[in-house]
C-alpha cells in the first residue's frame, strides 16, 4: 500500500518483479537503470554479483500527483527459498507487481508453476491478488525457441491482463513495462 509522507509531500509506491528463475528480471532492472536518468551509488546488477543482498532494488521518480512526489520503489524478489521471512517483508505493502515470463518453450512449465506459486504467496501475505495492479512481461521474445505469444497469452494471461513483449538485454519492452505499471498505480492512487 502506498505510504504518503505528508512532511516531505512524496507518495512512496512499492513494485515487485516475478517471475520464474531466469526469466529476466535482473536484466528488467539493468535495462530500466541504464535507460533512465537515475543514479546510484551502485549498479543493481553488481548486487547479485557479489551475493550479499538477496534482491535487487531501484528508485525511480514518476513525478507529480496533486501536490505530491510520486516515488516507485522497484524490487526483485530472490529466486530462491533461503530468505521465506525477507520475502514475506519485500511483500509487505506492494503496489504492483510484474510477473515476467521467459518466452521460451523450455521454460513453459516453470512460468506456469511460478505463476501459481506467486497467486499462492500473495494470498497467503493477504493481499487481494485481483485488486493489484499487475503486468505480464513476455521476456526473451527474440530467441529461437520463443513460443507464439498467443499461446503464452493462453497459458498465463486468460483474463486479458497489461502484458508487454520484451527483449530486456536490448532494452526492448523494458522501459515501456514500467510505464505500465506505474500508470496502473497512479490510477489506483487517483481514485
Amino acid at each position: 500500500m502506498a505510504y504518503a509522507n505528508f512532511e516531505t509531500r512524496e507518495i512512496h509506491c512499492k513494485v515487485l518483479y516475478l517471475g520464474a528463475p531466469g526469466a529476466g528480471k535482473t536484466a528488467n532492472l539493468r535495462s530500466i537503470y541504464r535507460r533512465s536518468s537515475i543514479r546510484l551509488t551502485r549498479e543493481p546488477a553488481e548486487f547479485i554479483a557479489d551475493n550479499f543482498a538477496p534482491y535487487e532494488f531501484i528508485p525511480l521518480s514518476l513525478g507529480q500527483l496533486k501536490d505530491f512526489h510520486v516515488k516507485l520503489h522497484v524490487y526483485t524478489m530472490p529466486e530462491h527459498g533461503l530468505y521465506p521471512t525477507f520475502n514475506m517483508v519485500l511483500l509487505k505493502g506492494i503496489d504492483g507487481l510484474v510477473f515476467v515470463v521467459d518466452s521460451c518453450l523450455s521454460a513453459l512449465q516453470e512460468n506456469l508453476d511460478s505463476w501459481q506459486h506467486t497467486k499462492e504467496l500473495l494470498t497467503q501475505e493477504g493481499i487481494n491478488f485481483s485488486a493489484l495492479p499487475r503486468v505480464i512481461q513476455y521476456n526473451k521474445r527474440d530467441h529461437e525457441e520463443a513460443i507464439a505469444l498467443d499461446v503464452l497469452k493462453q497459458e498465463l494471461n486468460p483474463n486479458g491482463l497489461a502484458d508487454i513483449e520484451a527483449v530486456a538485454t536490448q532494452h526492448i519492452g523494458t522501459l515501456e513495462t514500467i510505464q505500465k505499471i506505474s500508470g496502473l498505480i497512479l490510477d489506483e492512487l487517483g481514485k
